[in-house]
């Protein structure tokens, strides 16, 4: 069985979230919806509260199957799900997966996405045994770039034509991260 929960201080926890929370989920979402939108395509203005329990259901039905690992970060003080942190795209025969986040827009700037990706880089290489994690950001998302450098990331460029946005593709900087990088993470 692996950890359901990855990180906790006095003020954050990150841990895996249940169907019962799908409202929480939904108005965060909702809360970030412009940010998110710019980014990701799953994020329409059409997205409601059941997108959400859809969302938390194939979230449980991934971690059991070793798929993804999604987890939301939670403000302690006020119950808050104030953003999320995942492992993606795993390739178990070669041991490696992406990483994705968002932060609530009335959150960000705390660098609490610096501390998702540590804890998810933790898991992923010390319970999942991987060996490779990378961080696609999409060409002008500074603020994800940003997340990537600060927990010591390797830049590996621009790779072109890497994403799609809304159906067009975008052009995206590739970051990795290696088990040795972990003695450089905050």
């Amino acid at each position: 069985m692996t950890s359901r929960m990855i990180y906790q201080d006095d003020h954050l926890e990150i841990r895996v979230p249940t169907e019962l929370e799908a409202p929480l989920h939904f108005e965060a979402i909702q809360a970030s919806y412009k940010e998110i939108a710019l980014w990701e395509s799953w994020c329409s203005s059409g997205y409601s509260l059941e997108d959400s329990r859809t969302y938390l259901i194939d979230s449980f039905i991934k971690r059991q199957r070793g798929q993804e690992y999604r987890y939301c970060l939670y403000d302690r003080q006020s119950g808050k799900i104030i953003g999320s942190v995942a492992l993606n795209r795993i390739v178990p025969e070669y041991k490696t997966a992406n990483i994705g986040y968002w932060i609530r827009s009335e959150f960000t700037g705390r660098s609490l996405a610096v501390t998702a990706v540590n804890a998810i880089a933790r898991f992923a290489f010390n319970e999942l045994g991987l060996t490779r994690l990378e961080i696609v950001a999409m060409e002008k998302n500074h603020r994800s770039r940003r997340v990537a450098e600060k927990v010591g990331a390797v830049d590996e460029g621009l790779h072109r034509n890497r994403l799609y946005l809304q159906g067009k593709p975008s052009d995206a900087w590739i970051y990795s991260l290696i088990p040795s990088d972990l003695q450089k993470l905050r």
